[in-house]
Formats: structure tokens, sequence, C-alpha cells
């Protein structure tokens, strides 16, 4: 299992053990910013923390999380883990709890790109 199969997991377990939270900022920070239960950054941030990869993002740029990838090599365009994560971070800034936004980037599926 390498980090990103490692990130893809974290998020799940996180949305799992916390499906009603959500993160209603106007842009996606991985490590600031409240989210509904109190606990600090978004979900994708929150994963990042908890496999201890939080060195892959600057703190003092906004970065989606798929450009953050794509700087590790890892390509959204032959990655569907990287599309996933992208579609989970996509569906959470868009208002929906986690649980939503898992379910939102399962449904896309890990197949063909939606773009």
């Amino acid at each position: 299992m390498d980090k990103l199969d490692s990130l893809v997991a974290a998020v799940r377990k996180i949305a799992t053990e916390r499906p009603k939270v959500s993160y209603t900022h106007e842009s996606c920070y991985y490590d600031s910013k409240e989210a509904s239960d109190g606990s600090v950054g978004c979900l994708i941030g929150q994963g990042l923390a908890a496999i201890n990869w939080e060195d892959i993002y600057d703190k003092d740029r906004e970065s989606g999380i798929g450009e953050l990838l794509g700087e590790l090599h890892y390509n959204s365009l032959n990655d569907p883990r990287v599309r996933w994560c992208e579609r989970v971070q996509m569906a959470q800034d868009d208002g929906r709890n986690w649980a939503k936004s898992i379910s939102f980037a399962d449904q896309q599926g890990w197949g063909e790109s939606n773009g």
C-alpha cells in the first residue's frame, strides 16, 4: 500500500466515523479552520494528518489535492485515486457532509474521468 492508498483509506475512515461533519469554508484549508464538529481542517487535510503526510502542502498557498498530488508525480489523468480525492474535496467544498462527499466520489467511479 503506497501513501495515496493510505490517504484514501484514512479519508474513508474519518468520514465513516464522523459522517455528518461538514466543512463550510469558501475554500479548503488542510490544517486550519474548524469543521462543524470543532475539529481542525477539511476532510482531505485530516486524512493527510492521519497518515503523517502533512508535509506535501505549503501552508502559505491554496492548492487542490489534485495539484498537490500532481507535484508528487501522481497524475489525475491516469490514477483514479487522485480523481477520487479531487471529487471528495469538490463535494465537501460544495457543502456536502463527509458521508455524502464520499458517496459522491464513489458514485463517480474509479474509471473514466468526468472532465
